[in-house]
C-alpha cells in the first residue's frame, strides 16, 4: 500500500510539472495598447533611475571605504583603537560625500520624473468604432 501511494504521488508530480510551466514574459513584446506603452516607458525610466542611484551609491561607498581603510591603517600604526577609528572615519566620510550623493540622486530623480511625464503625455486614446 505504501509503495502504491508513493508511486501515485510521484506520477502526479511528473504529470503536473509541465502544466505549471510558463514561458517567460518577454520585455520585447510590442503592444498597441497605450496603457501598456506607458507602463513600459515608466519601467524603463525606473530602470535607468535605479542604475543611476546604484552607481552613485557605489561611488560613495568606494570613497568611504578608502577613507576608512586609511584611517584604520593609521590607527593601527599609531597604536589607537582601529574600531573607533573605523567608526569615526565612516561617519566623517559619509558626511563629506553626502552632498555629491544627494545631488546625483536628485538629478536621476529629475530625469525619471521627466520621463514619467513624457510617458504620460505620449499616450493616445484609440477611437472606438
Amino acid at each position: 500500500m505504501n509503495k502504491i501511494a508513493v508511486c501515485t504521488v510521484a506520477l502526479l508530480a511528473i504529470l503536473a510539472g509541465p502544466a505549471h510551466a510558463q514561458a517567460p514574459a518577454s520585455s520585447a513584446v510590442k503592444s498597441d495598447d497605450p496603457v501598456v506603452q506607458t507602463r513600459m516607458k515608466r519601467k524603463e525610466a525606473s530602470r535607468v533611475y535605479d542604475n543611476a542611484v546604484a552607481s552613485a551609491r557605489n561611488d560613495r561607498d568606494a570613497k568611504v571605504k578608502a577613507a576608512v581603510d586609511s584611517a584604520v591603517k593609521d590607527a593601527t600604526a599609531t597604536g589607537k583603537d582601529p574600531i573607533v577609528a573605523k567608526r569615526n572615519a565612516t561617519s566623517a566620510a559619509r558626511k563629506a560625500t553626502k552632498a555629491d550623493y544627494d545631488a546625483a540622486v536628485r538629478a536621476a530623480k529629475k530625469e525619471r520624473d521627466a520621463a514619467y511625464a513624457a510617458a504620460g503625455k505620449t499616450t493616445t486614446t484609440k477611437a472606438t468604432p
